[in-house]
């Protein structure tokens, strides 16, 4: 082969005149390598997935013949099963709490981060929903890939006059872990490259397109991309490629929990899925259960039919085939039905509420079933008992929002590089781009609010109202400017006042506290009963002969005889 390789720097640049018919062409090599737990984690990502999606196909792979089971009653039962998703349920429930409290994006954040963060995606859903994608899908499969990209893909970063010229901007997407074909790490920890497979459609016309279904596969660098196909012969062929001269390859990997392994995450279903899918088959168990119940089986002697087997194997047929015969010993018995013992469907069914139980109770949402209603997806737990056992998934969430907020600050890095900008995504408390909740706790605004004036008729330590008011302050305003907030803060040290600070920042009460003391003053002789004894509280002049019960301001009375 000649000269096939440029080599700059760490990065191998291949030449597209290289020869795509050759059987140790590095294209196909490159398309045909997985990572080394690649095949190991696949069977599990696509059980996670399937799993959590549902339709009747899980169905076929997943409900399981029972011994001594025709083929025709098995695929009856198939077509009769049913189940509820507990898997979604789960991860839908994760991710409706952990964005139920407002995240903190900085309103300092360059302006082409705020533009991606209104248009995240190709299809123009927001950072919120790109947000909720991503913690859902990490939820699932345990590790993600977050692809960004540029509409307009050119030599070099695009300037902000180029930006603003050309109209574009960059975009994310999501990539799952059977994608995310193999990648490589440099002694920092960061991506030196990752390989990607992507499913396109030949569908750009309507009449000339085939619709064919076909895969490429795009290679990411820190400093370039190449895009490879199959051609129609079975070669690997470079179709594409370009600069992007970002520094770091524009691709995220999103953990579900923050870790330390090099090619996956554990999943959230890792266990939930296994449970789900044994209920489902109890469940279908149940259901034929049910069925013989309701359709006892006909037994019958063949004393009553004769021995004529001809008209044995008729008589069956007429049966549809669900008559059982039996000899007996010459004397005349009536045919009869039976059916299983209804003890069966009773150990079922407590089995089931269980597994139900133990399901949500591995990631603290116990409270979600009841001991009484698991069964049937019914919520009758009270309030308060929700209020303390979410406590339970409290820890969980924080460890999310943890990830999350890692996740969406290298986002925010690379997007500010498309744009030539520059973040830094490493910074600490409120000085980062994006700040996840660090708290899920089910206080509430007003539950903040009463707390804190309790705090001061107990007259609670200064520093203690301090940091109950700093929780306050988060909750209701959770986007502030960096500048705003920190001004707070400062005031905040100088809080609560003194009754003498008080009386000195406050004209009002400066000069009514001036008037208490002043002894020619109204309210001085109202209140230390020096008043003018002529004159009642209203100020009107007091009619020494009208009684004295009746001169009492708001009070009705009875006239004296």
């Amino acid at each position: 082969m000649t000269n096939n390789f440029e080599q700059a720097g760490s990065v191998t640049y291949i030449d597209p005149q290289a020869t795509t018919t050759n059987e140790n062409n590095p294209y196909k090599r490159l398309i045909s390598r997985r990572h080394p737990q690649y095949e190991e984690r696949l069977i599990d990502w696509n059980f996670f997935e399937d799993t959590y999606h549902g339709g009747r196909k899980w169905f076929e792979d997943n409900i399981f013949k029972y011994i001594k089971e025709g083929t025709k009653d098995f695929e009856d039962r198939q077509e009769r099963a049913y189940r509820f998703n507990h898997s979604r349920e789960v991860v839908d429930l994760v991710t409706k709490y952990l964005f139920k409290q407002n995240v903190d994006r900085s309103e300092d954040a360059p302006e082409c981060v705020k533009h991606f963060w209104k248009k995240s995606t190709k299809f123009g859903a927001d950072i919120n929903d790109l947000a909720k994608q991503v913690a859902k899908n990490t939820s699932i499969y345990g590790r993600i890939g977050i692809v960004i990209d540029n509409e307009s893909v050119t030599e070099g970063v695009l300037s902000k006059a180029d930006e603003r010229k050309n109209e574009v901007h960059p975009y994310a997407y999501i990539v799952t872990p059977q994608q995310m074909l193999d990648y490589s790490f440099d002694n920092t920890g960061e991506l030196r490259w990752i390989l990607i497979r992507e499913a396109v459609r030949d569908d750009d016309d309507p009449f000339k397109s085939s619709g064919e279904e076909s895969f490429q596969y795009r290679l990411w660098t820190k400093e370039a991309w190449m895009l490879f196909s199959t051609n129609k012969r079975g070669a690997v062929e470079l179709i594409d490629q370009g600069s992007h001269n970002l520094g770091m390859v524009p691709v995220v990997l999103a953990d579900n929990l923050l870790s330390d392994e090099e090619y996956g995450s554990p999943s959230m279903l890792n266990d939930i899925a296994f449970l789900d899918r044994a209920t489902a088959n109890y469940l279908s168990n149940l259901d034929a259960i049910i069925q013989d119940q309701t359709f006892s089986q006909l037994i019958m002697p063949t004393s009553a039919i004769g021995a004529d087997q001809e008209a044995q194997d008729k008589l069956i047929e007429m049966g549809t085939k669900r008559i059982f015969t039996y000899v007996t010993d010459g004397s005349s018995k009536a045919p009869e039905y039976i059916s299983p013992d209804p003890k069966q469907a009773q150990l079922i069914l407590e089995v089931v509420n269980r597994i139900v139980s133990e399901i949500y109770h591995t990631v603290g949402l116990s409270s979600e079933r009841t001991n009484k209603d698991n069964a049937v997806s019914k919520d009758n737990s009270s309030g308060v008992a929700k209020a303390y056992d979410f406590e339970r998934v409290n820890a969980l969430l924080t460890a999310k929002a943890d990830s999350l907020e890692v996740i969406e600050n290298k986002i925010v890095k690379i997007v500010a590089l498309w744009c030539g900008e520059a973040v830094d995504s490493e910074a600490s408390d409120h000085k980062r781009i994006v700040c996840y909740p660090d708290n899920f706790d089910t206080r509430g605004l007003y539950d903040e609010f009463d707390i804190a004036s309790r705090l001061m008729l107990i007259d609670a330590p200064d520093t203690l109202r301090r940091e109950q008011m700093r929780s306050l302050i988060t909750k209701l305003f959770p986007l502030l400017k960096k500048e705003v907030r920190n001004k707070i803060e400062s005031e905040l040290k100088e809080w609560p006042l003194s009754v003498e600070d008080l009386m000195n920042n406050s004209p009002t009460l400066r000069t009514a506290s001036n008037n208490l003391r002043d002894p020619t003053h109204t309210i001085y002789k109202t209140q230390s009963g020096r008043g003018d004894a002529t004159r009642d509280a209203d100020g009107s002049a007091i009619d020494e002969k009208r009684p004295i019960a009746n001169r009492r301001q708001g009070q009705v009375t009875k006239d004296t005889e």
